[in-house]
C-alpha cells in the first residue's frame, strides 16, 4: 500500500483506483502499467521537482491492475488520467492563488510538493501502458 500512497500522492486517487477494481486473472489479461518516479527536487523549477522515469525497464513499473481487455485497461487508464489531471488542475489554481496572496512560505512549500506530485501524477498516468501479462519484458 505504501507504494500507492507514493506513487498517487493522496487519497483521492487511492480511492478511485480501489473502485476501479482489477478484475483479470495474471494469466491471460492485460496489465495497466504505470511507470516510476524520481524523489522531490524541491530546487527545480516549478512542475519540474518529480521526473516520470518512464525509461526503466517494464519490470520496475508499478502494476496498477489486471484486465480482460486492451480496451478495458484503456478505459480504467483514460478514467484515472482524467481524475488526476482534474485534481491537479484544482491544486495548481490554488497553489498559483495562495503564492499571489503571499502565504506563509511553509503552507507554500507544502501546497508546491503536492501540486507537484498531482502534475507528476498526470505525466505518470500519460506514460502508462496496458501490457499483455505474458509480455517477455516484464521479466517474469
Amino acid at each position: 500500500m505504501n507504494s500507492i500512497v507514493r506513487l498517487l500522492g493522496g487519497t483521492v486517487l487511492v480511492f478511485v483506483a480501489l473502485v476501479i477494481a482489477p478484475s483479470a486473472s495474471a494469466a491471460s489479461g492485460w496489465y495497466l502499467l504505470v511507470p516510476p518516479s524520481s524523489d522531490f527536487n524541491e530546487h527545480a523549477e516549478y512542475l519540474q521537482g518529480f521526473k516520470i522515469l518512464d525509461t526503466k525497464p517494464l519490470s520496475q513499473w508499478w502494476q496498477q491492475g489486471a484486465y480482460d481487455s486492451a480496451s478495458e485497461c484503456e478505459a480504467v487508464k483514460n478514467t484515472l488520467l482524467m481524475t488526476e489531471h482534474s485534481f491537479y488542475s484544482k491544486l495548481s489554481e490554488n497553489y498559483i492563488k495562495a503564492v499571489g496572496e503571499n502565504k506563509d512560505s511553509a503552507v507554500l512549500k507544502h501546497m508546491r510538493y503536492t501540486t507537484e506530485r498531482a502534475n507528476a501524477n498526470v505525466d505518470a498516468w500519460t506514460a502508462s501502458r496496458c501490457i499483455k501479462s505474458d509480455d517477455p519484458r516484464l521479466g517474469k
